[in-house]
């Protein structure tokens, strides 16, 4: 074991060691930290280990696809789609959020959660999955789970959607004799730019195995089951004299000013609609305080039911997977995560569907996809609350700039296609059926 990955582990063990009554206390009080831990320790359920030997034994060593949460599984489901129906995969997730949608969207799928990054429970994960080709999207950086896979099963292992913002950056400088040793065991990785490629590449990565391939988050496609938008259109209560807006992906402390300003343009619009999204559905009960304490009535979209449809201006988006249809039914999308110091989320899956996306000044984990939308003026930033007002406002007073917007978007989206195929063809060369064997 190269001397970085000895000193890892050493410091995980004392980690280990030291933390671990708090670690405990903090898994058995947290329901977010209870999620998937028996999974995360490689203590798979019988279903699922029926489910992997059925799928091996019919169609050989899988494709392992990891996604971190639900922003990495929406950025990779066009390859999902692209293999699912003629080579084996599996798929892991991080994050409670990230599971249940991958399980929603891809039923027939061995999904579960990725193990912790120790050795032994990495040597079992990989004796019991067996993958033909390991495929980490965009940061996920793990010492043990790269080392053990490449150096002790010749597994190829490909980084795709590459990105090492300049923030993180800085802190991976200060550990690069360990990225340079993980990176040179990496097959190939698959940068969204040339600045993640340049940033890589100084971090220790060979320069033979780099490439720009590109976002594939431009490749995206957001077509909407009619059936199921029709449902929840119905659900919703909205109709076709109505405006929606939606706030989406939203963190603790931007719920409120947002609905202010939603309450401000409903004073000029009386028609416009609310559907609160946040980021992550368990904050619903904190949503719900807040809009109790300004005394506004609203519907939680779990209680709504063709007995019972919304009969209210805010509906607070407290399910799994039906963003995308909101965007469908919607007319502005504020994307969250960005008025704070969160970083923002992806606008492209509003510009996808048409809908002009307007964000906060905080976007730097997607600097390239946000300077290509103010470049392509395919939406807007405004620096404060205020400007966000202001900005919606001009969007539903000018049907003009409506259409240029959402035109633009198309264009941005066209223009920076590609990826894709790129990455599709590296998983080709890769997936050959092999035998898996520890050395």
């Amino acid at each position: 074991m190269a001397w970085p990955l000895f000193l890892y582990n050493l410091l995980l063990l004392l980690g280990v060691i030291l933390l671990s009554p708090v670690w405990i206390g903090y898994v058995i009080l947290s329901p977010k930290a209870r999620s998937g831990f028996w999974q995360k320790v490689t203590l798979y359920p019988r279903a699922f280990l029926t489910h992997l030997h059925t799928l091996r034994q019919a169609r050989g060593n899988p494709i392992w696809f990891h996604a971190v949460s639900v922003g990495e599984f929406n950025a990779i489901r066009p390859l999902l789609d692209r293999y699912r129906s003629n080579v084996p995969i599996v798929l892991s997730t991080t994050t409670r959020t990230g599971q249940a949608l991958a399980k929603q969207t891809y039923p027939d799928l061995p999904i579960f959660y990725f193990p912790y990054d120790v050795r032994l429970l990495v040597h079992r994960a990989l004796k019991i999955i067996r993958p033909a080709v390991l495929v980490l999207t965009e940061t996920e950086i793990w010492p043990n789970m790269i080392d053990v896979a490449a150096r002790h099963y010749q597994t190829p292992i490909l980084m795709i959607n590459g990105r090492i913002s300049p923030h993180s950056f800085q802190g991976y400088r200060r550990i690069r004799p360990l990225t340079a040793c993980l990176f040179s065991q990496m097959h190939h990785l698959y940068m969204q730019s040339q600045g993640d490629a340049d940033r890589v590449r100084i971090l220790g990565a060979p320069s033979d195995s780099i490439t720009v391939a590109g976002n594939i988050k431009f490749d995206l496609s957001h077509a909407i089951d009619p059936i199921q938008k029709s449902i929840l259109q119905n659900l919703l209560g909205f109709s076709a004299q109505d405006t929606v807006i939606t706030f989406a992906s939203t963190h603790s402390g931007e719920d409120l000013p947002l609905v202010e300003t939603f309450l401000k343009l409903k004073k000029d619009f009386p028609e416009l609609k609310l559907v609160l999204a946040p980021r992550h559905p368990e904050r619903a009960g904190e949503i719900r305080t807040l809009l109790k304490a300004k005394m506004l009535p609203f519907s939680l979209r779990s209680t709504l039911n063709e007995t019972n449809p919304n009969r209210e201006s805010i509906v607070v988006l407290d399910t799994i997977g039906e963003l995308q249809t909101v965007y469908g039914l919607s007319r502005l999308a504020v994307i969250g995560g960005s008025f704070r110091d969160i970083g923002g989320h992806n606008p492209l899956e509003a510009i996808a569907l048409k809908i002009p996306a307007v964000f906060g000044p905080h976007m730097f984990n997607f600097p390239d996809i946000s300077r290509l939308i103010l470049e392509y003026q395919a939406g807007f930033q405004v620096d404060s609350y205020d400007t966000l007002a202001d900005a919606l406002t001009e969007l539903l007073t000018q049907p003009e700039m409506y259409s240029n917007v959402v035109e633009n978007g198309q264009r941005l989206l066209a223009t920076n296609r590609g990826a894709k195929e790129v990455l599709s063809c590296a998983i080709d060369t890769l997936s050959e059926p092999r035998t898996l064997t520890a050395v």
